[in-house]
């Protein structure tokens, strides 16, 4: 009795590295990595987690904390470049998403920072809202690609697990049949 538990349980584990062997196979002709596409899934909802914060409270926060935009000169030229420190900050998240979809360019995001540079030396505070305005709207297309893509990876997922479901039943079936122990009258 014990040896047919036994050989229950090697063909359990013989179909399981079988479907496993299989899935790894087909991702990899397919030129899928399933722990890279896995550990994406992960930073990319953290990334839109963090975005989101930005968007619901976050800038409105750190608008509050820089004050009202002072009419001196010296103070005013403070409060601008205080303005364009927090938003390269919150344009570091728009970069971050880009980065991880292998769309990043350095030009755009020092040309951004030339610009801003120029803004502060004009003490140009409206220039620097509407840049912040750009921002905001990019970290929203940001937050809504990697969405997109998050559920995109998320079906392709499910879809490898179904697909090792199916060749691990398939691959017990056959070593059952396979490696049927001989009954003798």
């Amino acid at each position: 009795m014990l040896k047919r538990e036994l050989f229950v349980l090697l063909r359990i584990v013989a179909s399981c590295l079988a479907a496993v062997v299989m899935v790894f196979c087909i991702s990899s002709l397919s030129g899928e990595d399933i722990l890279t596409k896995n550990s994406e899934i992960n930073s990319s909802t953290a990334l839109v987690a963090q975005i989101n914060g930005e968007l619901d409270g976050g800038i409105a926060q750190r608008l509050g904390q820089l004050g009202q935009v002072p009419d001196q000169d010296p103070s005013r030229k403070f409060y601008a470049v205080a303005l364009a420190k927090e938003i390269h900050e919150l344009s570091g998240l728009t970069e971050k998403q880009r980065m991880l979809f292998d769309t990043f360019d350095v030009r755009n995001f020092e040309m951004q920072l030339q610009r801003m540079m120029a803004y502060t030396e004009n003490s140009d505070v409206k220039s620097l809202m509407d840049e912040l305005e750009i921002v905001r709207r990019e970290l929203r297309n940001s937050a809504n690609l990697m969405e997109k893509k998050s559920s995109q990876l998320i079906r392709q997922r499910t879809a490898y697990i179904v697909l090792f479901v199916v060749f691990w039943v398939v691959a017990y079936l056959y070593f059952s049949r396979r490696f049927r122990k001989p009954e003798y009258d």
